[in-house]
């Protein structure tokens, strides 16, 4: 019995320790181009970030921006109603569109942005462009005019060739951060569409669920595109907008969308948490004139961390009873590991911390609902600790 009950002891902590550096199974490590900055050129992190890769459905952020300038001139407008041809019916992925049925250009939008559909996408490019072709090269030509030379385009969708019969759509992370940084200054039209995590098109008849499953589970995320295929991996463009500051991440070629998923999260709340974008502001004066934006963000700073002051050092929660710490499998089932309690510092920004998990001997089955164990937690400065309750 004895040496059953060690058998199960070690497959939980081998198992609780990998969850735990990789948050629930998610590796941090799994893509091959990152960049995160703020809209206004200043660049935080970047890792291979010249290194040109597919786009994937990526690419239907230019499509979007050429029917937003043709909306803008007046040329079209988001009533006009599109008949699908039977090609554009025939586009895999997303969602289909029946040949012969009118749609509207917003709801063409709706579908492209938020579902990321290609038969959409194709659609919008026959009515925008005039014929397919055309509007491709002038994909081209809006690239080349945003100064963005990697980004080469060949569909409207982002379908590898074995679809379109072209060549790939592909670009790098550089330049789609600036592609980024244009779309939500000039083209902030798009958000009203991407942060929506459900829409409804065809006179509500039909529902379209985002490919962003983000939205909603990081604060002031409201978008921007999700894009995969095989040779592409999972691709994604980010941006969050808090209290007037606002950051975008790319992330290209993860192997596991929910990999990508976690490092845009992460990423994310640690641009905020390290007080990133206060500090570009200052060092580029953009905020210095401007008393209202800087006490916004830092009155969203203080409800974030459960205070009012607006400088200094201030009580800032780094543990929280509702994180998953660890997760220990035991036979087929998976049990999450929460902290106690919650754990506050006073100091001036959050803490990165790493985590190390201890669990006791005997943990099995029946510990659910019981303290199993303990972590601590550092950043190479402070270091904080306490038990952990297996559910």
């Amino acid at each position: 019995m004895k040496k059953n009950r060690k058998k199960i002891f070690i497959t939980a902590m081998f198992l609780a320790m990998s969850a735990f550096s990789f948050a629930e199974g998610e590796d941090y490590s799994d893509y091959k181009a990152l960049l995160i900055g703020d809209e206004n050129g200043n660049i935080i992190k970047e890792d291979n970030a010249n290194s040109v890769r597919p786009l994937a459905s990526i690419t239907k952020v230019m499509t979007s921006i050429l029917t937003f300038d043709k909306l803008k001139n007046g040329q079209i407008s988001y009533d006009d109603q599109v008949t699908v041809s039977n090609k554009a019916s025939k586009i895999p992925y997303g969602i289909q569109l029946k040949a012969g049925k009118q749609y509207s250009v917003r709801d063409l939008l709706k579908a492209t942005i938020v579902k990321s559909s290609n038969s959409a996408a194709y659609a919008l490019a026959e009515y925008v462009g005039g014929d397919v072709n055309s509007f491709v090269g002038q994909m081209n030509s809006k690239a080349r005019q945003f100064g963005l030379n990697s980004l080469r385009y060949c569909s409207p969708n982002g379908l590898p060739p074995s679809y379109t019969g072209s060549c790939m759509d592909q670009g790098n992370a550089k330049d789609l951060y600036k592609l980024a940084t244009i779309t939500v200054k000039d083209y902030s039209e798009f958000l009203d569409f991407s942060k929506n995590s459900v829409a409804y098109i065809g006179n509500g008849d039909t529902k379209l669920t985002s490919t962003n499953t983000l939205l909603g589970k990081v604060t002031g995320l409201d978008g921007l595109k999700t894009g995969y295929h095989d040779a592409a991996g999972s691709n994604i463009i980010l941006t969050a907008d808090r209290g007037g500051d606002r950051v975008i991440a790319v992330i290209l070629g993860s192997n596991k969308s929910k990999d990508r998923n976690a490092i845009g999260m992460r990423e994310i709340n640690n641009y905020y948490a390290n007080g990133y974008g206060r500090k570009n502001n200052k060092n580029t004066n953009n905020n210095t004139n401007n008393p209202e934006k800087k006490s916004g963000i830092q009155d969203f700073l203080g409800s974030l961390f459960g205070n009012n002051h607006k400088d200094g050092p201030r009580k800032i929660r780094v543990v929280s009873k509702r994180d998953v710490v660890a997760v220990v499998k035991i036979g087929n089932e998976k049990y999450n590991l929460y902290p106690t309690q919650d754990i506050e510092i006073t100091a001036t920004q959050k803490p990165n911390l790493t985590y190390s998990v201890t669990l006791q001997d005997g943990v099995n089955r029946d510990s659910r609902g019981k303290v199993v164990g303990k972590y601590t937690a550092t950043d190479g400065k402070i270091e904080v600790s306490g038990d952990l309750i297996m559910k």
